[in-house]
């Protein structure tokens, strides 16, 4: 069993989210309409194992909000729900530590899907918003700074890699497409991460795309 907290000020999204996410895999465990009292109350009790933030909160965002809970908990996976597409926000979610990025016109599979490949050590990022940032990640490449040299130093197989990795797949999807075992993918990661010095997904990811 999956244990989430919900943070969403709509109720009747908030309701629906529940309904959703009542099952044998995931439950919701606590819900808080607002950043500020998500933050107020989440660091006093059991962490849950994964939180599903909204972006657009009276207040404080949802993005402010990640950032200070990954910060306090670094290990703690965050998922963003939003209606917004545009790949700043998108950029804002992978620099403040989010796992995944989820439209809330997403279906009931699709939300079910994405939580599960981001507790099993994958990130998510939905169809439309994947091409926007890989739209983005491709025009980085002509932007010769330290982070463009960093990426040119990877073989052609780490940026296919790399490219996989904006987009959100997971290791075993990786490992699929390009049939080879989710040993070699991590081994690929592990000197992606060794040339872009960087330690995780986000960073790497931020990197390629030029984000400081």
């Amino acid at each position: 069993m999956i244990f989430i907290t919900l943070v969403e000020d709509n109720a009747v999204a908030a309701d629906l989210l529940k309904e959703y996410l009542s099952g044998e895999e995931l439950k919701v465990i606590s819900h808080y309409s607002s950043a500020e009292d998500a933050l107020a109350q989440i660091p006093s009790l059991p962490l849950p194992d994964l939180i599903l933030m909204d972006i657009g909160l009276p207040g404080l965002s949802g993005i402010e909000a990640t950032r200070q809970l990954k910060q306090q908990f670094p290990e703690l996976e965050i998922v963003m729900l939003t209606t917004f597409e545009d790949s700043r926000s998108v950029v804002d979610a992978i620099k403040a530590g989010a796992s995944g990025y989820l439209l809330k016109a997403s279906t009931q599979t699709q939300i079910r899907d994405a939580l599960l490949e981001v507790k099993r050590g994958g990130s998510y990022l939905s169809g439309r918003i994947a091409r926007k940032v890989l739209e983005e990640f491709r025009e980085g490449f002509s932007h010769k700074d330290q982070s463009m040299t960093e990426v040119e130093s990877l073989t052609a197989r780490e940026r296919e890699i790399l490219d996989k990795l904006v987009a959100g797949a997971s290791y075993k999807i990786i490992a699929g497409e390009f049939n080879i075992s989710v040993h070699t993918v991590n081994n690929h990661i592990r000197r992606i991460y060794e040339k872009m010095q960087v330690s995780s997904r986000a960073e790497a990811v931020a990197k390629a795309m030029g984000i400081k």
